[in-house]
C-alpha cells in the first residue's frame, strides 16, 4: 500500500561545519505538525533534516513510495548528465544517396527537433519542415523534375520525427519507403551532403526540460541516457540507468520505479527521501549544475511563473523548484533561499482529491509552507 504524503527536507548550508542549524527544532516541529494536519494535503508525511548534525528533526513516511509526477524528471536530468557532458550537442546531417531518389538521414537522436519553423527559429531548434524543404528541393533538381518516389534511409532519428518527415513528402503525392541503416551506411552510400544541423548544448536542453516540464524531452532524454549507459533503448533501460546513477551517488533506491523519463506514468514510484538525497548530492555540482540552473523560479519563470504571486508572495524570487502534477498528485521539489541559508525541500502529495479546486488548494498550501522558510539575504 502506498501512503499519501508530503515530504520536506531542509538543508541549511553553512560556511563552517560547526555552525548552528538555521532553524530551531521546536519552531519547525510546531509548524510542520500543523502542516501535517492540513486536510487539503491529504494526510501528508514529513521529514526534516539538519545535515550539519545529521539529526532528523521531524519525520513521517519518508520512505513510502509515491507517484512523483514530473519530479521524476530530476532523475532523468541526473542520469543524462551522468553519461553525457553538458556541452554535448546533437548533430543531424541529410545527404542524397548514390541511388536516384534516395534521401539519407544521419542522426544522433536529437531530442529537441520541432515541427514548427517559428519555434525552431526562436529557440535555436532543428526544424523538421526545414529538413523536408531542403531535401525536396535538392532531390527535384537532381531528378530534373518533381520526384514521384523516394526512399529514406535513416539512422538515429526518433520514429515520430521520421514519421513527420515522411508525411511531408506524402502530402506532395510522393510514394515513400523507409529503410533503417547505420550512420556509417548513410555516409558510405551517400552521393552528397546537403545540410547539417546542430542542437543547442545538452545543458540548455536539460534547462528547458526542467523549466517547462517538457514531457517529450523527459522521455527522449531518459531513453538516450539508457542507450549511453548500455541498457538499451527501452523503458526497462530507463529504470536500470536511473538505478545505476542512484547507486553511484550512494542514494537509497529500494522500491524505485521509473517506466518513463517524464513522470507521466502513474506506475512510477519514488520515495521522498530518494528525491531529497538526489537534490542534496547534485546541489551546485559541476557535473550536475544544469539541474539547479534549469529549475523555475517562483513567481518569475517557467512552470512557477504564476505560483506564489497570490498564495505566498513572500517567496517570490526566492524559490527555485521543479513542479509535478497528475490527477490527484501535487508535488514540488527544489531550493528556497532563507536569508544567508539555502534550504532543500521536497513535497509530494499523492492522494489529493481529483478535482481542479483540490489541486489548487494543495498547491497554495505547499506554497505557504515554502514561504515560511523564505527570506532574502539581508542587505549589508
Amino acid at each position: 500500500m502506498f501512503s499519501a504524503g508530503i515530504a520536506i527536507v531542509v538543508l541549511s548550508v553553512t560556511i563552517a561545519p560547526s555552525a548552528p542549524a538555521a532553524l530551531k527544532n521546536t519552531q519547525v516541529d510546531a509548524y510542520l505538525k500543523s502542516a501535517v494536519a492540513s486536510k487539503v494535503l491529504a494526510n501528508p508525511g514529513v521529514i526534516l533534516l539538519d545535515p550539519v548534525t545529521g539529526e532528523i528533526i521531524f519525520e513521517k513516511d519518508a520512505d513510502s513510495l509515491r507517484m512523483p509526477a514530473s519530479l521524476l524528471k530530476l532523475f532523468t536530468a541526473t542520469s543524462i548528465l551522468n553519461y553525457t557532458q553538458p556541452d554535448f550537442r546533437f548533430n543531424t546531417e541529410i545527404l542524397t544517396g548514390a541511388e536516384p531518389n534516395t534521401l539519407m538521414i544521419s542522426g544522433s537522436l536529437d531530442p529537441w527537433m520541432t515541427r514548427s519553423d517559428a519555434v525552431a527559429k526562436k529557440y535555436n531548434r532543428v526544424s523538421l519542415p526545414s529538413i523536408f524543404r531542403t531535401a525536396l528541393k535538392k532531390l527535384d533538381v537532381e531528378n530534373g523534375s518533381p520526384i514521384k518516389t523516394l526512399q529514406i534511409q535513416y539512422a538515429d532519428i526518433f520514429s515520430d520525427d521520421l514519421a513527420f518527415i515522411k508525411s511531408q513528402f506524402q502530402s506532395r503525392h510522393i510514394k515513400v519507403t523507409t529503410l533503417k541503416v547505420t550512420n556509417a551506411d548513410t555516409h558510405l552510400f551517400a552521393k552528397e551532403s546537403i545540410a547539417k544541423y546542430q542542437s543547442p548544448t545538452l545543458q540548455e536542453i536539460v534547462d528547458w526540460m526542467l523549466l517547462w516540464s517538457n514531457n517529450t524531452l523527459g522521455d527522449r532524454l531518459g531513453l538516450y541516457a539508457a542507450r549511453k549507459a548500455g541498457y538499451g533503448y527501452s523503458a526497462k533501460g530507463i529504470q536500470q540507468t536511473d538505478l545505476k546513477t542512484l547507486n553511484e551517488l550512494s542514494i537509497h533506491s529500494t522500491g524505485f520505479k521509473a517506466v518513463d523519463g517524464s513522470g507521466l506514468s502513474r506506475s512510477n514510484r519514488v520515495s521522498t527521501r530518494m528525491l531529497a538525497e538526489l537534490l542534496l548530492k547534485t546541489y551546485k555540482s559541476d557535473k550536475y549544475g544544469a539541474i539547479y540552473q534549469g529549475l523555475p523560479i517562483g513567481g518569475k519563470t517557467g512552470t512557477l511563473s504564476k505560483r506564489f504571486i497570490k498564495s505566498a508572495p513572500k517567496a517570490i524570487g526566492l524559490a527555485r523548484a521543479k513542479t509535478g502534477t497528475l490527477t490527484g498528485v501535487v508535488s514540488l521539489a527544489g531550493y528556497v533561499q532563507g536569508g544567508d541559508h539555502d534550504y532543500i525541500f521536497v513535497i509530494v502529495a499523492d492522494k489529493v482529491p481529483p478535482s481542479a479546486a483540490a489541486s489548487k488548494s494543495a498547491r497554495d498550501a505547499i506554497d505557504k509552507i515554502i514561504a515560511s522558510f523564505a527570506k532574502p539575504i539581508a542587505s549589508v
